[in-house]
């Protein structure tokens, strides 16, 4: 989430709050809370409770859902991490779910989650260590039944103990390249030596070990035993169940969990004192990057989340209007992007507001310049902007969201409401966010003191930052020095030269309450077809509302020519994206998003929210591309951003460049990286102004709309595209890119190298049958095949953190892919471990009992038929269809009934024709690490 851009969206107060459901009837062991605030827009019913063992609950209660599951928070993390033992907490983490008393099988609850079309996971944080599921709606008393067991009898088994040491040392290797954790471990490292921050906090195989009369494995156990108390949990429950029911079952599966009566710890250092305040801290990042952070330590005060002062300042310092600093900035050619981001108690008792810059090449030499235009704006808002009129802005703002607020997906709900319990007052869980109930001008006034140069940590992230420090346990230096008084004294002067404005008032948004188009056509219809130009217009059947999402594509095969064009496309949208930043910045404020897109390779425009105005975007976007013309400075900078992703691809995750390398191998036309660069290397500014013209005379017009639309909506959206279009429009028939059709027998390897650590490995099974049947058989075995496949590679060889097998489509082919990333294992031996795993496979896929299967089949498609949760959830149903030009949008329904017709018989002779028989397109994919594997 952008927090800068859109901490403003949100609010309710309590005109608009109702109570949520409260159950009528009390259990023996169980006391009941105030019920949860929440929109007249959220269809759910929701219950607080306590149990009798001091467990603290919420239930969650959406009939309309197939899916149930828990989260449950414990209020401990790797800040309660022995000096002796950093990551400690994550370890435990790894070691509790292999196994319990009554289901001593190790990875039997994800077998069984797996099972019934679910998923479970877990992370530890700074201050809580969460575990999650969700499986079909069906079996939730007894994966209650076994869930609960983890936090009651867990076995630990010992022989799994240095497994997941390694498990953890992989993920450990997995992160230290990356730079978004490597800043947070500076921010650790700069800190309060005496914090827990300073400490390490993931663990790897050099700090999970044994200590003096102490071995690791007799700690987890006693941290285990020391914090995992039923009065330092929360557990939320979710299902289509009535709330009495769902309390029955946290009555009678989690009721019975100790409560040790313990205090939850709390970190009482500061993380930043004085000492580690008015200082630079340089560091060159691992991709190629340029940020200036200028980074205000804060004390926490997210305890007035319903005043809101860091979300005030935040969304006026970030603001692109005219005159603003980000405004200036970005048109002095200094900055590609400007926001802000608040984390309060990132420490505990302290955090910070920082304001994060992306710099251009040209700014990487104007840094002083810019932290003077920091300086001046929070001056000027210092000054005028603590102004009532800012409040009433934003609160109008947050109260619309919250009439019409989009309901999350339960399971995400359920994770945020378990780790948010433990901050935030129950019953405004759903509400906080949205409510701002007064102007408080001390609580901002406060705020805007802690906001002063002589504080603020300094950072310089980019190639060319002087640094001299290890980073420990991570890849990359670091150096640290004070601000000097000098440049003080030269900020200060730099900014008395800018004459800042503050924001005006936003004219696109409007409280006004805009009626709701009747729900009459439930599938995409063509409302315009004319010679070039097709429009395409459905209703939400599941969410009526102001909301709506429109799509204007040039459907065009001009990219797809040449490697030259390709690269011609991606800078077009990035110097459009540049020039339209103050629109779309205004418009996401107002509640309506705006993109600038390149979906299946083509040129978009989208539009989505609060939809009165749509037409007027639309025509303002349009205006300016047709007039678009590119300056130096724009292709300066969309050149070396551009450059600058393309080096930063061999960084990447290597799980994520094998995905890459098989999408390149399987589409037509493609070309690789080298050729990308190459060609960049030979545009010029003039050559990319006349490809933009190209762009706008030849192409066909294609328009998706969905949701709150009438026809002579969709009918203006295509008049005011066509208005844009040159008298000598060349229009065009469909275009759609093309791939490659797998042959039995065939095999398709590639070989890479990365700058990452990690090896990497891919194997794809492509079906040479082009039959959705066969998409709905691979669906259901990966249903089965993958978390055999992890529990194998992953739990029992520890051959990698990332194990996994999923589906993909290319066309109307479909395939398994097989992947791994690994810290400690040669490709040879991965590759030699697939090949046994999948010959040994088949003999476990034959002994699944049919009625297994059936019930799975069975969860699969009450999921797949589950209605969307929201808005956002709804139209992408669509969306592939009319990207792949099937104008019936009837994918996704002869999908079920494939599934449905699906015997276990028919997937075992799937598997034994692809993967043992070979009668497969076959496509390998390697990548070697830097480092040698074991």
């Amino acid at each position: 989430m952008k927090l800068a851009k859109l901490l403003v969206f949100g609010v309710a107060t309590l005109a608009v709050l109702i109570s949520g459901c409260s159950s009528t009837t009390t259990e023996p062991g169980i006391s009941t809370d105030t019920g949860i605030h929440q929109s007249p827009n959220d269809p759910r019913a929701y219950q607080t409770l306590t149990l009798d063992n001091g467990m603290r609950v919420v239930l969650i209660s959406d009939p309309s859902i197939e899916v149930a599951g828990a989260s449950l928070s414990v209020g401990v993390g790797s800040y309660q991490n022995p000096k002796e033992i950093p990551g400690l907490a994550h370890y435990l983490e790894h070691m509790l779910f292999l196994g319990t008393e009554k289901y001593p099988e190790p990875n039997s609850f994800q077998a069984f989650v797996q099972q019934n079309a679910g998923y479970s996971n877990a992370y530890t944080s700074t201050d809580h260590t969460n575990y999650f599921f969700q499986v079909n709606q069906s079996v939730l008393d007894e994966a209650l039944d076994r869930y609960s067991d983890y936090f009651k009898s867990p076995t630990f088994d010992p022989q799994y103990s240095n497994k997941e040491r390694h498990a953890v040392d992989s993920e450990w290797s997995m992160g230290r390249t990356q730079d978004g954790r490597i800043i947070n471990r500076l921010r650790g490292v700069t800190a309060n030596p005496d914090h827990p921050a300073h400490q390490m906090s993931v663990g790897n195989l050099e700090t999970l070990t044994d200590q003096p009369g102490m071995p690791l494995y007799e700690s987890m156990l006693g941290f285990y035993n020391r914090y995992y108390s039923a009065d330092l949990m929360n557990l939320v429950i979710f299902g289509k169940q009535p709330v009495e029911q769902l309390q029955a079952l946290a009555q009678k599966h989690f009721a019975s969990i100790e409560n040790k009566s313990v205090k939850r710890p709390q970190v009482k250092e500061t993380g930043l004192t004085q000492s580690q305040m008015g200082q630079h801290i340089f560091y060159q990042p691992q991709k190629p990057t340029r940020q200036l952070l200028v980074e205000f330590p804060i004390m926490d005060n997210s305890d007035q989340w319903a005043v809101k002062p860091n979300q005030y300042l935040a969304n006026l310092i970030s603001s692109e209007e005219p005159g603003t600093a980000a405004q200036i900035l970005r048109e002095k050619g200094w900055v590609d992007n400007f926001t802000v981001s608040v984390q309060p108690d990132y420490y505990g008792a302290d955090g910070m507001l920082s304001v994060n810059i992306s710099l251009t090449e040209a700014g990487l030499n104007q840094q002083d310049n810019i932290i003077a235009a920091v300086m001046s704006y929070i001056d000027l808002i210092r000054q005028q902007g603590v102004d009532e009129v800012y409040y009433r802005e934003y609160k109008a703002m947050l109260e619309k969201q919250f009439a019409d607020i989009q309901v999350p997906k339960p399971m995400n709900q359920a994770v945020h409401f378990s780790s948010a319990m433990f901050t935030t007052p129950v019953n405004h869980l759903i509400d906080a966010y949205y409510t701002f109930d007064h102007f408080d001008r001390d609580a901002i006034k406060n705020v805007l003191e802690q906001l002063t140069i002589e504080r603020a940590r300094i950072w310089h992230i980019n190639p060319n930052a002087s640094v001299d420090t290890d980073i420990p346990y991570y890849k990359g230096q670091y150096s640290v020095r004070d601000v000097t008084a000098q440049e003080l004294s030269r900020w200060r002067g730099l900014a008395a030269d800018y004459e800042f404005l503050l924001p005006e008032e936003n004219d696109l948004f409007s409280s006004d309450i805009v009626s709701v188009v009747p729900a009459t056509i439930e599938k995409p219809t063509l409302i315009v077809e004319q010679s070039g130009i097709e429009a395409w217009l459905a209703h939400s059947m599941h969410h009526q509302s102001e909301q709506g999402y429109v799509q204007v594509m040039f459907n065009t095969d001009l990219p797809d020519q040449n490697a030259k064009n390709q690269v011609m496309s991606d800078l077009i949208n990035r110097v459009f994206s540049l020039q339209t930043t103050a629109l779309r910045d205004k418009a996401g404020r107002a509640g309506i998003g705006m993109g600038i897109e390149r979906p299946r390779g083509n040129h978009a425009f989208t539009l989505s929210g609060y939809s009165e105005k749509h037409g007027l975007l639309l025509q303002r976007l349009l205006q300016r591309w047709q007039s678009m013309d590119i300056s130096q400075q724009e292709f300066a900078i969309a050149f070396k951003g551009y450059m600058d992703w393309l080096d930063g691809r061999k960084k990447a995750d290597p799980n994520r460049q094998l995905f890459t390398e098989l999408d390149r191998l399987m589409s037509i036309p493609s070309w690789t990286d080298s050729e990308y660069r190459d060609a960049a290397q030979a545009i010029t500014l003039e050559e990319l102004n006349r490809y933009q013209d190209d762009l706008l005379n030849k192409n066909r017009v294609r328009i998706f709309a969905f949701g709150n639309y009438r026809q002579e909506n969709v009918e203006e959206f295509a008049d005011i595209t066509l208005a844009a279009l040159p008298e000598n429009w060349q229009k065009r028939d469909r275009y759609k890119s093309g791939y490659v059709t797998p042959q039995a027998n065939d095999v398709t390897e590639s070989e890479l190298t990365t700058e990452h650590n990690d090896n990497a490995l891919l194997h794809a099974y492509y079906s040479p049958e082009q039959s959705l049947n066969t998409g709905a058989r691979l669906l259901m075995l990966n249903s089965v095949f993958n978390q055999a496949f992890y529990t194998k590679l992953r739990t029992e060889d520890q051959v990698g953190y990332i194990v996994g097998s999923t589906i993909d489509r290319i066309g109307d082919y479909w395939g398994l892919v097989l992947y791994t990333q690994t810290t400690n294992t040669a490709l040879e031996d991965l590759a030699g471990r697939y090949q046994a795993f999948i010959d040994g496979y088949a003999a476990q896929l034959a002994d699944i009992e049919p009625e297994v299967f059936d019930s799975l089949r069975d969860s699969v498609i009450a999921q797949v038929n589950q209605a969307p949760e929201n808005f956002y959830e709804d139209y992408p149903r669509f969306l592939n269809d009319f990207y792949r030009g099937n104008d019936q949008f009837d994918t996704r329904d002869r999908l079920v009934q494939a599934i449905g017709e699906t015997d276990k018989a028919q997937v075992v002779d799937l598997y034994e024709r692809l993967m043992v028989e070979h009668q497969a397109q076959q496509v390998t994919v390697e990548i070697q690490g830097t480092q040698e594997a074991n």
